[in-house]
């Protein structure tokens, strides 16, 4: 057990303060905290109480880095979860048991995000579909490897990506409309074999895309 025998503010950051036990430099944590914890010059300190509040510290900074992540547009919880392990370049702590600490403080962050709503894997799912449908429309194939990608279980990427033929051959046109105007001086060969490759690549069959192409080629 050691003594509080200063609390000082960071010259860098004058929300967060440096506590120093028995004139040597302890920890530092966010001021919020520190009057979270009433800590007072003279207080004892017992060695679990301080692991206790670097860990406190800990999560609190990371819950600040996921809401600021989370502003821009919602994430997967892969997402998130890859964020912090980078941006707590985890990679270059050295110790074993800080690395396992920094995880379970991660994995802290985003429970407490899920139940506040802020992470939800379906509710993700469902958003980037509603996106790529109406803004860069995409075939089954690329929507479900794109979801795939960022951490979304298989059952709820096949629920909600279950467009009908009908479904896809609309936004294979819509997709198509971007690249008709560059594609406008190639004869009708040409322009099917591009626009073709350009469907495909863009994740929708090879039927979907020549249903598509063929009613655009009629309209030319």
């Amino acid at each position: 057990m050691g003594k509080i025998t200063d609390i000082v503010p960071q010259k860098k950051d004058q929300k967060r303060v440096n506590v120093f036990i028995d004139q040597k430099f302890a920890f530092g944590i966010s001021a919020g905290l520190r009057f979270e914890k009433k800590l007072e010059v003279e207080r004892k300190v017992t060695e679990k109480q301080k692991q206790d509040l670097i860990r406190a510290d800990q999560v609190e900074r990371l819950l600040n880095k996921a809401f600021r992540f989370l502003s821009y547009r919602p994430r997967s919880e892969k997402e998130l979860r890859d964020h912090l392990l980078r941006k707590g370049k985890l990679k270059e702590v050295k110790s074993e048991p800080e690395k396992n600490q920094y995880e379970i403080s991660v994995t802290e962050v985003i429970r407490r995000l899920k139940k506040l709503g802020q992470v939800d894997d379906r509710a993700f799912a469902s958003w980037w579909v509603e996106q790529r449908t109406r803004f860069k429309p995409r075939g089954k194939n690329l929507l479900k490897s794109e979801l795939a990608s960022k951490g979304v279980g298989r059952e709820t990427i096949d629920e909600l990506v279950d467009f009908n033929k009908e479904d896809q051959t609309q936004q294979a046109m819509a997709a198509a409309a971007k690249k008709i105007a560059s594609y406008k001086k190639l004869d009708d060969k040409a322009y099917r074999i591009k626009l073709g490759q350009f469907l495909v690549r863009r994740g929708f069959s090879w039927e979907v895309a020549k249903k598509a192409v063929d009613t655009l080629v009629d309209k030319r």
